[in-house]
């Protein structure tokens, strides 16, 4: 009968540190996934994403308004702007410069909703940040305190 209690209580210990560990690995697959969940940023414009090649912007958009060796302009319907700036003819940063609040986008649009500081500058204006580190660039929304003026910045990092 002695026996039979220490089988009983070692199944037991056993049994409770199996459940234990299932539950830690479960709880560090919730996070992981959580961590590894890509981040809601805008990461293009138009079809203009960081690490395309020039050739591949020009099918995109057509030809620029202007150009010169690291940078292309173009200007948009609804008064908006976007500049794509190049290294080594790849893309390293979108800036687009909305001029008509019609057609901007809001800020959880361009810098989501989590995790992003918002600062309220002296002029008035709101502008946020955001990196992605995992995925090696960052965006940024400003927004004049009057909201006729947008910018958004898409850049590597």
């Amino acid at each position: 009968m002695n026996r039979l209690v220490k089988v009983a209580v070692v199944l037991a210990l056993v049994s409770g540190f199996a459940l234990c560990a299932e539950s830690v690995r479960s709880a560090t697959s919730a996070s992981q996934d959580k961590t590894h969940a890509p981040i809601k940023v805008m990461r293009e414009y138009k079809g203009v994403k960081l690490g395309l090649s020039r050739d591949e912007v020009h099918k995109v958009l057509g030809n620029p308004a202007t150009t010169s060796e690291n940078q292309d302009a173009y200007d948009l319907p609804g008064d908006t702007s976007l500049t794509v700036h190049f290294d080594n003819s790849a893309v390293k940063a979108i800036q687009i410069s909305f001029l008509d609040a019609k057609t901007a986008p809001a800020m959880k649009d361009v810098v989501g909703e989590s995790d992003v500081e918002v600062t309220q500058m002296e002029n008035g204006a709101t502008h946020a940040r955001v990196n992605v580190s995992a995925e090696k660039f960052w965006v940024s929304y400003y927004k004049s305190k009057d909201g006729a003026t947008t910018l958004v910045t898409i850049s590597s990092q």
